[in-house]
């Protein structure tokens, strides 16, 4: 299947076990969440999922490249026709394009979805959320949100920018949200001023997904037992086991490759086990 830059006018063609149960929201939280989800899907078949975190380094765009992979493979899989439209879009709000160049260095056949970078521009994605052959929008996010740091409690927390109106609007029709977190505490304040000012004031459902955890340090399973503990203790769902940390990851951008075209080797087919978990839960809780 080909990867298509879509939504832009000026677009051109590129030639299972989860831990969700016992750590969410409380019922009646739960209850008006999917009361919201479900009013903001009136009318479409597309479900929209973004990938958030207030600070950068956490792999966003790693995450959302890749479940966007697993899903998209699946769907072809699914399907039985790699000739059809892509039910599958990656898209980025970012304005330096990393979604963009990435994909555009895939190649075109083993690109299993199609993508749209909007560099922050508006009223893109609402074209294609509303797009009926659009089964899942992945959102890949801006490295570090814009925030206003004199915002009151329980006001809107993000700022007054072109990159906060984008990310307004893809809240607006969020379905649910990804948020990644590493073993390293560098990321855990964040991970919670994500979940607590700007998730969950807007009723989007979430799910926390562990990132880089080290399977190769002597301290690395030590770290990983504490940030499940410090997740769980907030009763925040997310994926049971985290993806895992390989060089292989590292070189994917700069590469052109996706998860699901890796050369076979042990460690590729743990790293695609990894992001087909993330997939399916996320499937699970859409």
């Amino acid at each position: 299947m080909s990867g298509k830059l879509c939504g832009d006018p000026s677009s051109r063609t590129r030639g299972e076990t989860t831990e969700t149960e016992g750590h969410g929201m409380t019922t009646s939280a739960t209850r008006q969440a999917a009361t919201d989800t479900a009013a903001r899907a009136v009318g479409r078949t597309a479900k929209v999922i973004v990938v958030i975190q207030q600070k950068g380094g956490a792999g966003k765009s790693t995450i959302a490249v890749n479940t966007a992979a697993c899903a998209g493979r699946s769907a072809v899989l699914s399907n039985g026709d790699e000739s059809a439209s892509a039910p599958i879009v990656a898209a980025g709000i970012d304005v330096q394009g990393t979604l963009e160049k990435w994909c555009a260095g895939v190649r075109e056949e083993a690109l299993p979805f199609d993508y749209v970078v909007t560099k922050s521009k508006l009223d893109i994605l609402p074209s294609i959320v509303a797009d009926p052959d659009r089964r899942r929008i992945i959102v890949d996010t801006p490295g570090f949100l814009d925030v206003d740091p004199d915002a009151e409690w329980g006001a809107d927390p993000l700022g007054e920018s072109r990159t906060a109106d984008a990310l307004r609007e893809v809240l607006d029709v969020a379905d649910l949200a990804i948020v990644p977190i590493t073993p390293s505490k560098i990321t855990w304040d964040e991970c919670e001023f994500t979940i607590e000012r700007v998730l969950k004031p807007r009723n989007i459902p979430f799910l926390v997904v562990i990132n880089m955890h080290d399977p190769g340090k002597d301290k690395g399973e030590k770290q990983l037992n504490k940030v499940k503990e410090w997740i769980d203790e907030r009763n925040y769902p997310r994926v049971a086991d985290p993806i895992r940390r390989y060089t292989i990851h590292e070189h994917a951008y700069e590469n052109g490759t996706l998860v699901t075209e890796y050369k076979m080797s042990g460690t590729a087919l743990n790293a695609r086990e990894d992001f087909m978990r993330v997939a399916l839960t996320m499937e699970q809780m859409l």
